[in-house]
């Protein structure tokens, strides 16, 4: 690359993080399309290609398919180390939640949840989909498949305003055993992507959840997919020599 193409890429990166930093851009906002970048600049698209790829990568801005780059904002970060109410989560956080129900059915259990659980594929589950909203930002979509032996109820409470969890354990008595949950890049359908207003090109960031009752009995298969650009997931690892601690331990207390 030439010494000018190079000066140009850089310019056009500490301009942008300057307008960002300054609150010229704020979050939210759209940044110029990359043919008004190169025309503004000068360059070649290849130029501000690299400079918006990096902005992206370093947490600046993040893109939209067929919508643009816009500037990210503050994202919602979690770590959940059991099994847990959304609803609770975001009251320890301080946070307004805004819960919108799209969808209750009696609908055929999903293969996923048939297979991992070893249930009948001719049994039907009760649906439970819902837009879950955090101050006032559009965060993610859950598709609830409940087995309707513990959560037949769910026509009849108020599943906008009440914790599924608190309802199933306080209430109807049942209480929550275990939990898998698995992590990665998930792809809504047209339709559940304009939910989100995003496009079904877009990825997110895909959580299914099997979760079962104390006694083992199955009891849920649940598919959240988070905005990407609004939500990270932590995990907390500790260091090797942490477990060789506390094993060391429990041998001294054995002893």
């Amino acid at each position: 690359m030439k010494k000018t193409q190079t000066f140009k890429y850089t310019m056009i990166k500490n301009d942008l993080i300057t307008a960002i930093k300054t609150k010229k851009l704020n979050a939210g906002d759209k940044i110029l399309s990359e043919a008004k970048l190169c025309k503004k600049y000068e360059v070649s698209r290849i130029t501000v290609t690299r400079a918006i790829n990096e902005l992206v990568a370093e947490g600046y801005l993040y893109r939209i398919q067929g919508k643009g780059t816009f500037v990210k904002g503050k994202q919602l970060s979690e770590g959940v180390s059991q099994l847990s109410s959304f609803t609770d989560r975001m009251k320890e956080k301080q946070l307004n939640l805004e819960t919108k129900v799209l969808e209750t059915a009696s609908v055929p259990i999903p293969m996923k949840m048939a297979n991992f659980f070893n249930l009948p594929v001719d049994k039907n589950v009760i649906l439970l989909k819902r837009l879950r909203i955090v101050d006032g930002e559009l965060l993610c979509l859950s598709i609830a498949y409940l087995m309707p032996e513990f959560f037949y109820w769910t026509t009849l409470e108020d599943m906008e305003h009440e914790s599924l969890y608190d309802l199933l354990e306080n209430k109807y008595d049942f209480n929550l055993g275990s939990a898998t949950q698995e992590f990665e890049v998930g792809y809504l359908t047209e339709e559940n992507a304009k939910f989100l207003q995003i496009s079904s090109q877009d990825p997110c960031l895909k959580l299914s959840l099997y979760s079962t009752l104390n006694d083992g009995r199955p009891a849920q298969f649940e598919e959240t997919y988070y905005v990407g650009s609004k939500y990270a997931y932590q995990l907390f690892l500790p260091a090797p020599h942490s477990f060789n601690n506390v094993l060391n331990a429990e041998e001294l207390n054995d002893g």
